[in-house]
């Protein structure tokens, strides 16, 4: 935490008042990104792994804070010049809001570093979405899962509110977004396939859990553990979704490497794949309303990944084809 504090230091920020965009700076300044060039300057000046702990630990922060700060007021006491000054202050970020600004970073500007066993899933196939979702065991993960395929960051989905979830026109609202203004809130349109497993998990979980926790709560998704006869019932955290999701990915024996970011990058990938090939008529600015960036820029990783894969198809289709007529040329020669 010490290198975050001198980091923030620097910037003239304080750990209460700062911001996602201090978040992604202190990622980036991490992992040697030049703002000048818009490049890495050489490698990572630490291991990705360490990045990541670097990560975890500053989530960790947040949600101590969190947890201790009434409705998100924070008391501070620190001296200066010689004094104890006591005073209130609004906790800026949430912990749920830094991880998912932090995984979004390490997305974009890490990918060319990762090894192959450690490189994340951009797209997933047909039989994996099958495979993963069929391991999850309970409705309340499956919901989740196919929410994060519609193009939601985790932490969009875990903000989703009972009252921002409509059943009949098969939409979602989440209450955070990093890509719309403050206050402002976008249109998810789920599907009704979707719509049905929420239901389900609305009908035959949350529903007979907040009964029996006697407790209102106003997140859709939400967390119940009973300690002898006194039942809890919080929001479902996105720690917790991740463990589920790595343990199904594996009893599914999916090599790469899964996160909870897998299921959007999927959604951008296909999006951009069926704009590349010409399947729908989408732009860069049309996919990018879509996913909820802030700016275009967010589309390069997706569309460097789709255009390797179609270039390598097409390298191979060549090639076969090659060889086909290199056969046939042997066959009259023999002849």
């Amino acid at each position: 935490m010490t290198k975050f504090f001198n980091f923030l230091q620097k910037r003239d920020v304080e750990y209460w008042n700062a911001t996602d965009e201090d978040v992604k700076a202190y990622i980036l300044y991490i992992i040697n990104f030049d703002p000048k060039t818009g490049e890495i300057s050489g490698e990572p000046s630490m291991g990705y792994e360490s990045i990541i702990r670097h990560k975890q630990t500053i989530v960790r922060f947040y949600k101590f804070l969190w947890q201790f700060a009434d409705h998100s007021v924070l008391q501070i006491n620190r001296w200066k010049e010689g004094k104890l000054l006591e005073y209130k202050t609004t906790l800026t970020l949430r912990w749920n809001t830094v991880e998912s600004i932090a995984d979004a970073t390490i997305d974009l500007f890490l990918t060319k570093f990762k090894t192959t066993d450690k490189e994340y899933i951009m797209e997933y196939t047909d039989e994996e979405v099958q495979a993963i979702y069929s391991n999850f065991s309970n409705y309340r993960n499956r919901s989740i899962f196919l929410l994060t395929l519609h193009g939601m960051r985790i932490d969009e989905v875990l903000s989703v509110k009972i009252k921002d979830y409509n059943p009949i026109e098969s939409t979602v609202k989440p209450s955070r977004s990093k890509g719309t203004g403050r206050g402002r809130k976008r249109t998810i349109v789920i599907g009704d396939h979707t719509a049905s497993v929420i239901e389900n998990y609305i009908r035959h979980e949350r529903n007979p859990a907040e009964l029996k926790a006697k407790i209102h709560n106003d997140a859709l998704f939400i967390n119940t553990r009973q300690v002898e006869d006194k039942v809890t019932f919080t929001e479902y955290t996105a720690e917790a979704f991740r463990s589920a999701l790595k343990t199904s990915a594996k009893k599914a024996g999916i090599v790469g490497n899964v996160r909870t970011h897998s299921g959007r990058s999927d959604k951008a990938t296909k999006l951009v794949k069926a704009m590349v090939n010409g399947e729908l008529n989408l732009t860069d600015e049309t996919i990018r309303h879509i996913m909820g960036w802030k700016t275009i820029d967010s589309i390069k990783p997706y569309v460097d990944h789709a255009s390797a894969e179609i270039a390598q198809k097409f390298a191979k289709e060549h090639a076969d084809d090659l060889n086909k007529r290199l056969l046939e040329l042997q066959g009259k020669l023999d002849g």
